[in-house]
């Protein structure tokens, strides 16, 4: 078996007996086409609503535009066919956080593709079309944190431009490039970039001159410190949520404004607790519907509030204070907004009384407990004592609770880099925080034993799957946080041929600032 369709039987996920048994002398493409069609259609018969999917079809998409095999006009029509179905699958509007980037990236590989492939006629057309796809792809790989990516795609618009002639625009894209390169610490392409960018300007680019410039490139790394102080702070929350129900795209919004206030514990440590938490609460239960549909579904309240804590003088979580008097008070707010903006028609009543009783499972005193615990480890605690380079990832292994399914709590693999550094807020005079970025996924021995216990609980559960990525800027000197933002997927099917599927994806977003 050659390499490349080695490549193809790993990626569309094909036993190795399917593979050895594919004739070698026919055609590659016909090859391509037939194994990622088989298992597209296997896929989307027995989980039609999974991403698992779109993803192949991504997958098929970038394989076709990295063949240089066989006629290319053929070749690119079947990519553009791939990504033109991901782009018309409702799922493809809630599901995978970083799916759009990747859409556009591969839409300027199609391009740029063309350029080449469609003869001189189409050549500027396609080019131009070229940097439109890589400028989108910029920005949506910097709204999912996908840094080297987002700076990737700015040298590739700065490409595109030279080839268009655009001489000066090319050099402007490519500076930034460069200036990219020196706040996210990408010390190897900043080389590379700044002898391309001297060798488009008609200057020396030898080695001593990049050498040069490399003497003041930034290596930063940091360390951080518990040394939280007495404060108050305001931290506004908002969560934006969407699902998809029978083709239709379900929005929610919730929101709270916290007062929170910092003190020494009288026994030592701190206490973190709330003024007024409830009063700026909106649970985010009722959803608004994209067209014309009457919805029949509500999305569980958002939690948003959370309940008093301590933290040891060391900045270990000592648990929450007086839980159970919070959430007695938190189940009345809830309830009284979910009464209040009830919809009207035949099943307001039933849904109402849904909503209030879900209200009840996912505002127990334990589960905010945890949620608590949980959001103080990943944005606090798991920092505490450690130095990072940056740009470096690192790699750990913790328990997390699985996002849609709070109650149930798994290991996760979970990635962290030291991205940048950043203002701790908008009008401080020098950058003294760091920006954080986490990606975590369950465990697949994990998740498939926990998915074992639930098909026990729940019949006919099939399938499921989630990511979290997190950006944090906090101070390494304190470990006081100012911003949080985090993008949740999850997907999970019950009954044959993913009968009764949720895709359900959140944007929350954290803003504290202090008093």
């Amino acid at each position: 078996m050659n390499a490349r369709l080695a490549l193809v039987c790993a990626l569309t996920g094909l036993f190795a007996s399917s593979c050895a048994a594919v004739k070698p002398q026919a055609p590659q493409s016909a090859l391509l086409d037939r194994d990622f069609q088989a298992t597209i259609a296997r896929i989307a018969r027995q989980e039609p609503a999974s991403p698992a999917a779109l993803n192949e079809r991504l997958a098929y998409a970038e394989l076709l535009l990295s063949d240089s095999s066989g006629a290319c006009a053929q070749r690119l029509e079947r990519a553009q066919e791939q990504l033109a179905r991901v782009e018309a699958s409702p799922q493809a509007r809630v599901m995978f956080p970083d799916g759009w980037a990747r859409v556009a990236d591969l839409e300027y590989r199609l391009h740029l593709s063309r350029a080449t492939c469609g003869g001189e006629a189409a050549r500027r057309d396609e080019l131009q079309a070229a940097v439109t796809a890589a400028r989108h792809a910029i920005e949506l790989y910097r709204n999912v944190f996908d840094y080297r990516s987002m700076v990737i795609m700015q040298f590739d618009t700065a490409v595109v431009l030279q080839r268009l002639g655009e001489q000066q625009a090319a050099l402007t894209a490519l500076q930034a490039a460069l200036d990219m390169d020196r706040d996210y610490g990408f010390q190897d392409d900043a080389a590379e970039n700044y002898k391309l960018l001297r060798t488009w300007r008609g200057q020396p680019a030898d080695p001593a001159q990049i050498a040069t410039f490399m003497q003041n490139f930034p290596k930063r790394h940091v360390t951080f410190k518990f040394g939280w102080r007495p404060g108050h702070a305001q931290v506004a929350l908002e969560s934006r949520r969407e699902r998809l129900e029978e083709g239709h795209v379900l929005q929610s919004r919730a929101t709270a404004v916290l007062e929170r206030h910092v003190g020494a514990d009288p026994g030592g440590g701190w206490s973190v607790s709330y003024a007024s938490p409830l009063s700026q609460y909106v649970p985010g239960v009722w959803p608004r519907v994209q067209g014309s549909k009457e919805s029949d579904l509500y999305f569980p309240p958002a939690l948003l509030p959370e309940p008093d804590y301590k933290v040891s003088p060391s900045g270990v979580f000592e648990g929450a204070v007086d839980s159970t008097a919070f959430v007695s008070g938190l189940d009345v707010r809830t309830e009284s907004l979910i009464r209040s903006r009830a919809p009207s028609g035949s099943k307001a009543r039933k849904l109402t009384q849904q909503a209030i009783a879900t209200m009840t499972a996912f505002l127990s005193p334990g589960l905010l407990e945890a949620a608590a615990e949980q959001n103080y480890d990943l944005q606090t605690g798991m920092w505490i004592g450690a130095t990072l380079d940056q740009g470096v990832w690192y790699e750990i292994s913790a328990p997390l609770s699985l996002a849609g399914m709070p109650r149930v709590v798994v290991q996760h693999q979970i990635e962290f880099s030291f991205a940048r550094t950043v203002r701790c807020a908008a009008g401080a005079a020098a950058p003294a925080c760091v920006e954080l970025v986490i990606r975590a996924t369950p465990d697949r021995q994990a998740l498939e034993h926990a998915m074992a216990d639930i098909r026990l609980q729940v019949p006919g559960f099939t399938d499921y799957s989630s990511s979290i990525e997190i950006r944090i800027v906090t101070d390494p000197a304190t470990l006081l946080p100012y911003a949080r933002e985090e993008r949740i997927y999850w997907y999970a099917s019950i009954g044959k041929g993913g009968g009764d599927s949720a895709v359900e994806s959140e944007h929350l977003e954290s803003t504290t600032n202090e008093r």
